[in-house]
């Protein structure tokens, strides 16, 4: 059947009293809904409890509509994951306004500050991720995307440290050894304050403490 006989038979039958058409469903936006339900779950009760059933109850759809778009349970974190880091990604122009960091260094600083549990949401993504890295020690798929996150914040830092080394005498700096560095120094304070260990003020003074070791002191 030729799409115009489509378009006007869909017409038709709009217009016919007592038919109504189906309801048309927003991809993207059920997909938003799913994942948020699978960081409530996750953040809540660990990635367990993430099940396809589970999901659909907590997003409100059928259990269909959850398996229309996922077959696993790694796909539906691999897409929670995309969607928290998306999410981040779309407020940093207005934190970045907000912020005004007046130096690349002060700008890629600022970046590593926001991947500290600092507040509510950055705290939903650390349980988040803290319940992955539990799941990614018995199993491989999920060990595999906890991987391939590390290794995209990897690169994200070094993009920033090398953008803030212009106008250094930084010119020696291994910038991958340097990166590697503050993931693990932002791994490290990551835990000790989500669990209230170290204050925010502790956690940024060792923060800057790196800082200085791969800039010198300001």
């Amino acid at each position: 059947m030729h799409s115009h006989y489509i378009v006007t038979y869909a017409m038709r039958v709009h217009d016919k009293p007592g038919v109504r058409m189906p309801k048309q469903v927003d991809h993207e936006e059920r997909r938003r809904t799913i994942a948020e339900a699978v960081v409530r779950l996750v953040t809540a009760k660990g990635v367990e409890a993430a099940s396809l059933r589970a999901v659909a109850a907590e997003a409100g759809v059928s259990m269909g509509a959850v398996q229309h778009y996922f077959t696993t349970t790694a796909e539906m974190l691999l897409f929670a994951l995309d969607y928290g880091n998306n999410l981040l990604r779309a407020r940093l122009p207005d934190l970045l306004a907000e912020r005004q960091p007046a130096t690349p260094r002060e700008t890629a600083r600022w970046f590593c500050e926001l991947l500290l549990p600092l507040d509510d949401d950055s705290r939903t993504g650390a349980r988040l991720w803290a319940a992955l890295i539990a799941r990614g020690c018995i199993d491989e798929p999920t060990r595999k995307l906890a991987a391939d996150a590390y290794t995209g914040l990897t690169e994200f830092v070094a993009r920033g440290l090398t953008e803030a080394a212009r106008g250094h005498h930084t010119e020696k700096m291994d910038v991958a050894q340097s990166a590697r560095h503050l993931v693990s120094v932002i791994e490290g304070l990551r835990w000790p304050v989500l669990f209230g260990v170290y204050t925010e003020q502790q956690a940024l003074a060792i923060l800057d403490a790196q800082f200085d070791q791969i800039f010198g002191s300001r």
